[in-house]
């Protein structure tokens, strides 16, 4: 429970933070005990926005050790924006600095359902 408490307050102090590219924001709270929730196919903006260069940032979707993305340097202020098309776990994962400890935040990407709702139709009169 230790290393998940310093591991959130790791990424606290580096201040990265997801967030959907609409103005709505993926808080960091709580990250501790369970992931961040996405929609499957919705665009995420991952920013980095501590006054830091982060290294070796990777997506990857366990339990595959295969990359979907993988970034050097992620400078600070820098962005990118990206989409999960299959429903399930994946995991970003930096590090503060170049060949040392990764950090990786869990994300849990979700089928987005449409709500259908029942036929309603008039009974006529007999």
């Amino acid at each position: 429970m230790r290393v998940i408490y310093t591991a959130f307050c790791f990424l606290l102090l580096l201040n990265v933070c997801l967030v959907q590219a609409e103005p709505i924001s993926l808080s960091l709270s709580g990250q501790e005990s369970s992931p961040l929730k996405v929609y499957q196919n919705a665009p995420v903006k991952v920013n980095n926005t501590f006054h830091a260069n982060l290294y070796d940032l990777t997506v990857t979707k366990p339990p595959l050790p295969k990359e979907i993305l993988s970034v050097a340097e992620f400078r600070s202020g820098q962005s990118f924006d990206l989409h999960f098309p299959k429903v399930g776990a994946y995991e970003i994962c930096f590090s503060r600095e170049k060949n040392a400890a990764r950090t990786c935040l869990q994300l849990n990407v979700l089928k987005r359902t449409v709500a259908q709702y029942p036929l309603i139709t008039k009974k006529s009169a007999s």
